[in-house]
């Protein structure tokens, strides 16, 4: 018997889904307290014993919370109990939505249709907050645009939403034209949101999902030859664009420019003379960074020009001499007095601000974002430089953890001593990381390296079992999240933080055990 009525205890279960979802790319704490509200309604709600027998029988939810089992087991093989408990802490929800949304009854189609609808409200507040701030507050880094969770995190709720309104677009047959219209422009906004936030994993889960849908469409529907031409050709051209895009960008950037005759020139307008180097000094916006260099006159024309010493620091604590001297390079100019005199004040202000580019005051922009990238890629195989730099900085986490998975390929390191492994490795190797406390940025190394070949089989079982035993590969909104988030774990330890684990135990769990039966939003308009 429970300590409130039946629907008492229904409204406050369903609530605390609601919740969840619309805390997803919110709040931490919102996302805590549903799930407190989620297990102490369940407990209050009585009849316990037949709850665990049903969880008991439902072999779904026994493999999905053996993710939490197994965190547990391979405490034998661990160390660090502080930081395993902390783990095991932030492992909670998989055993909170694990038990209860199996054994709590179906929901409504309704119901399932407005908990979706409330995370698309969240993701669609929060996508205009980012756009808010981008367009109207002075940021240095593009991640500031998502000032509530980790923007990668962001990103997945927006491919998430971005899905679940594409659904609503192509299903719904009751849904009009204006509707129809104004979802289209909701999920452009969603689209032009991951551009905005630079989110290349954002951007090629979108496209890999539509790439893998646009097939499945194809093969399954009989449709007129042309179409099926027409679509074909969409997924071709497109790919072939961007490797054209892409390969067009690079060489503009790292091919060196091939001066004529009558632009060399051994001395400066004030006869001295410049100095080269295309060794130490890569090339940038297609220059050599170390040619045409006289530094007497660069620090005098500096010095003249700006309070910052030209032996001193800008304001991201770079060198700013090398910042002024990319800056330069970027724009095609020599490195000299001349070339400091004709800089704009809005130029050395940038220069001041640590903008090593002429490039990259053109904003946040996909090109822009390579060409840091590229750079980042250059400063780390000329000398091992990651500092502020998420790509490269993953690079050397892969590296590490490549060499961590061979120690511990067979029974892992245990459930707490990732972290003391991690560091142990970079000390060792002198990683230029070694004063982080980074792991591997990468959640299937993370479970090599923490469960060892046995729990990482284990672990893609529980991820595939949906598929091999549920047929969940026909349900749409199923695949689309298991595509989402088996690519993110690419390139994130994705349910190693309470965002990342919250968003794959709730979308696994509605998706998997509260999904209903024949749910189709086209048949009942909600």
């Amino acid at each position: 018997m429970g300590l409130f009525s039946k629907n008492i205890h229904r409204n406050i279960y369903l609530f605390s889904l609601m919740l969840t979802a619309v805390s997803l790319p919110f709040s931490r704490f919102g996302m805590s307290v549903s799930i407190l509200v989620l297990t102490v309604n369940w407990l209050l709600e009585g009849n316990l014993i037949e709850k665990f027998k049903s969880f008991f029988k439902n072999r779904a939810a026994l493999v999905f919370t053996s993710l939490f089992l197994i965190h547990i087991i391979w405490l034998l093989n661990t160390s660090n109990f502080n930081y395993a408990i902390d783990d095991l802490r932030t492992k909670i929800p998989i055993l909170a939505f694990g038990v209860i949304l199996p054994t709590s009854g179906t929901i409504s189609n309704k119901e399932f249709w407005r908990i979706l609808k409330l995370h698309i409200s969240a993701v669609l507040v929060a996508v205009f907050i980012g756009f808010f701030i981008f367009f109207t507050k002075e940021i240095n880094e593009i991640r500031q645009i998502s000032p509530f969770i980790s923007h990668i995190r962001l990103s997945l709720n927006v491919c998430m939403a971005f899905f679940s309104v594409l659904y609503l677009i192509l299903k719904s047959e009751k849904t009009n034209r204006i509707e129809k219209s104004a979802l289209i422009i909701l999920d452009i906004i969603f689209f032009l949101f991951l551009l905005t936030l630079q989110s290349l994993t954002g951007l090629v889960l979108v496209w890999v999902v539509l790439f893998l849908l646009l097939i499945h469409y194809i093969i399954k529907h009989k449709i007129k030859i042309v179409l099926k031409i027409s679509l074909f050709l969409i997924l071709i051209i497109v790919p072939i664009l961007s490797i054209l895009y892409f390969y067009k960008t690079v060489n503009g950037y790292i091919k060196p420019y091939q001066y004529s005759v009558e632009e060399l020139n051994d001395t400066s307008y004030f006869g001295n003379t410049y100095t080269h180097d295309t060794i130490l000094l890569p090339v940038e916006n297609g220059y050599w960074i170390g040619q045409y260099i006289i530094l007497d006159e660069l620090e005098e024309a500096w010095n003249k020009r700006s309070n910052i010493d030209f032996y001193s620091y800008d304001y991201k604590n770079q060198d700013v001499r090398i910042t002024l001297i990319r800056y330069l390079n970027s724009k095609g100019s020599r490195k000299d007095y001349k070339a400091v005199e004709a800089l704009s004040d809005k130029e050395i202000q940038d220069i001041e601000n640590g903008i090593a580019n002429i490039n990259y005051t053109e904003g946040f922009g996909f090109k822009v974002r390579l060409f840091k990238i590229i750079w980042e890629y250059q400063n780390y195989k000329l000398n091992g430089g990651v500092e502020g730099h998420s790509i490269i900085q993953r690079i050397e986490l892969w590296r590490l953890s490549k060499d961590l998975i061979k120690q511990n390929w067979l029974w892992g390191c245990g459930t707490g001593d990732v972290p003391t492994v991690f560091k142990e490795e970079m000390i060792k190797q002198d990683s230029p990381l070694k004063e982080s406390r980074m792991r591997s940025h990468n959640q299937y190394f993370s479970i090599l390296i923490t469960f060892g070949i046995f729990g990482f089989i284990w672990f893609i079982f529980i991820l595939l079992y949906p598929f091999l035993f549920l047929g969940k590969q026909f349900d749409y909104f199923y695949v689309v999240f298991f595509i989402i988030f088996v690519l993110s774990m690419l390139v994130e330890d994705t349910i190693e933080s309470q965002e990342g684990l919250t968003f794959f135990v709730f979308f696994n769990t509605l998706f998997l055990f509260l999904r209903p039966q024949n749910s189709s939003h086209e048949r009942k308009r909600n």
